[in-house]
């Protein structure tokens, strides 16, 4: 998976790691490693992720942080969902990763994420 570049580079970095990450955890999945090791790691970069958008919209008064937060949120109870009830099922998480979280990601970025970027190199934000 590639990605679509924002207009702030700090958010492009946080995106570029959480990609990396995913790609390791679909790659565990797919060859029967540790995915408890590797989903937690991954986990914990996505709420590091949205909490670093989400202080910097609250930082800045950002216009539409409500409905970002709200999509952020939706994400984090299904990661949690899925740690507590699906790890042990590997057809599931590939299947939740690569059709669901994936696309979902993608659309994200190009969309909510374009707009707060572009928010935040319009101000000059300092991350």
């Amino acid at each position: 998976m590639s990605f679509f570049k924002v207009a702030y580079d700090p958010m492009n970095r946080i995106h570029e790691e959480e990609i990396r990450l995913l790609h390791k955890l679909l790659d565990t999945i797919r060859n029967n490693g540790d995915i408890q090791t590797d989903f937690q790691l991954f986990f914990d970069d996505v709420q590091n992720h949205f909490a670093f958008e989400e202080d910097l919209m609250q930082k800045y008064n950002f216009f539409a942080q409500i409905p970002h937060k709200m999509e952020h949120n939706k994400i984090i109870k299904e990661l949690q969902n899925i740690q507590q009830t699906k790890l042990h099922d590997r057809k599931f998480l590939e299947e939740y990763f690569t059709h669901h979280f994936i696309p979902w990601l993608e659309n994200h970025i190009q969309t909510m994420d374009t707009v707060t970027a572009g928010f935040f190199d319009m101000i000059k934000a300092q991350a």
